[in-house]
């Protein structure tokens, strides 16, 4: 009986997770793409399925082959959320991703790409002190981003900010250094540092995977 799940990390981090669940076990197949990973099982048993959904932890999030976006648009319908998205490095990905998902009407409210640092001040309401002394990539600017898209009409915020390369960076903020935001209602926001690697699309498929991995595992750990 073929089996899969869904796992969101690096291939190498799950390959030794899945030897130390079952050293003996080794029947696997795994697509990989940009932190997002569908394994695929051949001729298991109930018993090692679920011993190895067990061992796996944070990362799994789904038991099947439910893409990303899927996962947090029914999530959020199921919990009767909004959300919106505010992206600097990311240009519309994750915004564009979640409307793939049918359905998303009922839950994404809008998507912006405040590219400028003017344009974070004047649409999201960043400090542009903030911007002066920590500067646009960071994480402070990452969790404003984030807040600035709450309202009435939206339950959770996520944005972010990044060098995607392949220039900009520097030693202090090498290239593939991005900042996910998420802000929840009446909660302090977060920021979540990622460093990545590969080429400017590569960057940016991994941070935006990482946006919507880092918003379903919020909110499913939040409410």
């Amino acid at each position: 009986m073929k089996r899969a799940i869904k796992y969101f990390g690096k291939q190498e981090e799950l390959k030794q997770k899945l030897l130390t669940i079952n050293p003996y076990y080794n029947d696997y197949f795994i697509v990989h793409s940009a932190l997002d990973n569908l394994v695929e099982f051949n001729g298991l048993r109930d018993e090692e399925y679920y011993e190895i959904c067990d061992g796996l932890g944070n990362g799994l999030y789904n038991e099947g082959n439910l893409r990303l976006e899927k996962v947090l648009v029914d999530f959020l319908i199921e919990n009767n959320l909004t959300i919106a998205t505010a992206e600097s490095c990311t240009g519309g990905m994750i915004a564009s991703k979640i409307v793939d998902v049918s359905g998303a009407s009922k839950v994404f409210y809008e998507g912006v790409v405040t590219y400028s640092n003017q344009s974070k001040i004047e649409r999201l309401s960043v400090d542009e002190k903030k911007i002066e002394f920590y500067g646009a990539v960071s994480e402070q600017v990452a969790k404003e981003m984030a807040y600035g898209l709450l309202n009435e009409n939206v339950d959770i915020g996520i944005s972010t900010t990044g060098i995607a390369g392949p220039d900009g960076g520097s030693e202090e903020k090498p290239v593939g250094l991005v900042y996910v935001g998420i802000a929840f209602k009446e909660c302090e926001p977060i920021a979540i540092e990622c460093r990545f690697n590969g080429n400017r699309n590569e960057i940016r498929q991994c941070a935006t995977n990482s946006a919507l991995y880092y918003a379903y595992d919020y909110l499913n750990n939040n409410l």
